[in-house]
């Protein structure tokens, strides 16, 4: 039944495409510029003489209607700055600001991923909202975001030690969403759990909020 719902992720996908009209362009332009690239060896090119372990660069994306309810779970609005940590070809960030009117801002270590991203960003006029950034989440500053994303399953246990110790860094109130990955620090108290579909399978979707 799992491997069914990973297979009918795309038609599933279908009506938040029509009450979300602009994610229309803004998949046709992931079809378009990524059509002849292939995400196994874009992660390979660019990190195989990387000091991090593999299992942190793994790909795969959160589906449309996956993400309506964890921007649901966590209460996005307008005024909220969305970060999405790992953020791949930038899916979850388009969707958090083209569905909430939210500024979203995707980190993402792959060089190439943000350059393809910010064309895209440029392409459909969204400067003003949206930022793929190239960037390392345990190095990049953090402080503007009241909601934080990440989708973590594959992450290794030595990164999610250091993006832990950023907590003290964030500011009291800011919401934060991990995948597969429960949240243990004392300064996070955790709201809500759901278990959600994702291209890999169902994970756990834990609900945080600073403290």
């Amino acid at each position: 039944m799992e491997a069914l719902d990973i297979l009918t992720t795309g038609p599933r996908e279908w009506p938040v495409y029509f009450k979300v009209p602009q994610l229309w362009k803004v998949g046709t332009l992931f079809w378009v510029y990524y059509l002849i690239r292939f995400h196994s060896y874009d992660i390979w090119a660019q990190t195989h003489n990387v000091p991090r372990p593999p299992e942190d660069f793994r790909f795969g994306e959160t589906p449309f209607m996956t993400g309506m309810k964890i921007l649901k779970m966590a209460q996005v609005k307008e005024t909220d700055v969305f970060y999405d940590l790992g953020a791949g070809r930038g899916k979850m960030m388009f969707l958090a600001a083209l569905a909430t009117g939210c500024r979203a801002v995707g980190l993402e270590f792959l060089a190439s991923y943000s350059i393809i991203g910010q064309r895209i960003i440029h392409n459909l006029g969204f400067e003003d909202r949206i930022d793929l950034r190239h960037a390392d989440i345990l190095e990049a500053d953090l402080g503007e975001a009241t909601v934080l994303f990440s989708a973590a399953t594959s992450w290794s246990a030595t990164t999610k030690e250091r993006l832990l110790e950023r907590v003290p860094e964030l500011a009291s109130g800011t919401r934060w969403v991990s995948v597969g990955w429960e949240l243990r620090h004392p300064s996070l108290e955790l709201r809500s759990a759901q278990r959600l579909l994702f291209s890999w399978g169902y994970d756990n979707a834990w609900y945080y909020v600073v403290k």
